[in-house]
């Protein structure tokens, strides 16, 4: 349970930092369509490959492969259309969250 709740908050944590950088307002909603597909697509992978257990590799997996998908995840949520133009904004949220994520590993 501790796993799940660091996860969220590192998403959270993405979704308003994300937000302010943009001059954006903070809000539950909006933290909520950023935070919410990318967390979704982490659990669901941490099922099949637990990020904290065995090889270093499982954690590197379910980040290379659950960033793309909660990033396609969270286009279908608000209705944006997948391009090109979204690649900025996953490899910001890949940078982002790894360094977070190896340190959940440590901690766990």
């Amino acid at each position: 349970m501790a796993k799940r709740v660091w996860e969220a908050g590192v998403f959270v944590l993405f979704a308003v930092v994300g937000a302010l950088s943009h001059g954006r307002e903070v809000t539950l909603l909006g933290v909520l369509e950023n935070a919410a597909p990318l967390w979704l697509a982490w659990v669901l992978l941490a099922l099949w490959r637990d990020p904290y257990e065995g090889p270093l590799v499982n954690l590197l997996i379910v980040w290379a492969l659950a960033l793309p998908l909660g990033v396609l995840l969270r286009s279908w949520i608000v209705s944006s259309e997948v391009s090109l133009a979204m690649l900025p904004f996953l490899l910001i949220a890949m940078a982002f969250t790894l360094p977070l994520a190896w340190l959940g590993r440590k901690l766990a």
